[in-house]
């Protein structure tokens, strides 16, 4: 019988070892973090005019709380990957960010397309998982991928709550939509967003989360209470779930 103590120092020793981030990641993330800030601060250079400082504070504000949902995106992906006997990498989408620079002038900063980038996963070399040794298959693949919206919806979820407590609280309310928004499109089963990956995977399981996600997420933004969003959200991956199990998977 596995001893948890000893699973624990030996998932917190790979942790240690394949957590870090390499060049190629880190200039994609600065990018990444940089366009994001400007696509979700386009709309806050000033009320009637325009207004440089003001702008410039609330780009450093919008920096601030991509940063911090980014590194708890990634870090969720790392660690489930990790755990599961592989490392995670995480690549920029050039054309990802590109887009989002459209719609954000095209719509005048109404529409925030979050889309940077996606993750690749292999396997940690002298590691053995499932008996397949050098194997990868799509389900830790899909699993790992998946932890950095869900890690995003969480975190919306943390700011709506906090929001309960401070009510005018500005950043708290862009944090949250920040990682609504990072939430719901990274969930899209689009190559390379992060939910083609659960979705070549598993399609049941993606359905259900991608309602879940959606049906949580999409009512915080009309300031609905927590517990109606959890329960939309619930009975909207149920429902997804009985579609696609009744007109593809039975």
């Amino acid at each position: 019988m596995a001893n948890p103590i000893d699973d624990l120092a030996s998932v917190w020793y790979d942790i240690k070892k394949y957590y870090g981030f390499d060049k190629d990641e880190l200039k994609g993330i600065v990018v990444a973090v940089l366009v994001l800030a400007f696509i979700v601060s386009f709309d806050d250079w000033g009320v009637e005019k325009f207004e440089f400082f003001y702008g410039l504070k609330n780009l450093f504000n919008s920096m601030l709380i991509v940063l911090l949902s980014f590194l708890v995106y990634l870090s969720a992906q790392r660690i489930t990957a990790i755990k599961s006997g592989f490392k995670a990498e995480w690549r920029v989408w050039t054309y990802g960010l590109l887009i989002g620079l459209v719609l954000v002038f095209v719509s005048r900063g109404k529409l925030w397309f979050l889309a940077p980038g996606g993750v690749i996963v292999y396997h940690m070399a002298g590691h053995r998982i499932c008996g397949f040794r050098y194997g990868l298959n799509y389900w830790p693949l899909g699993m790992s991928a998946i932890m950095g919206p869900l890690a995003c919806a969480v975190l919306a979820i943390i700011f709506n709550l906090l929001l309960g407590v401070f009510p005018e609280n500005s950043l708290l309310e862009k944090a949250m939509r920040v990682n609504i928004w990072l939430a719901i499109i990274n969930m899209l089963p689009i190559p390379p967003l992060d939910g083609s990956n659960l979705f070549f995977a598993t399609r049941m399981v993606y359905v259900f989360l991608l309602g879940l996600v959606l049906g949580t997420l999409i009512p915080l933004l009309f300031s609905i209470h927590i517990l109606y969003s959890l329960l939309i959200g619930l009975i909207a991956g149920f429902i997804l779930w009985q579609v696609l199990f009744w007109t593809l998977e039975r």
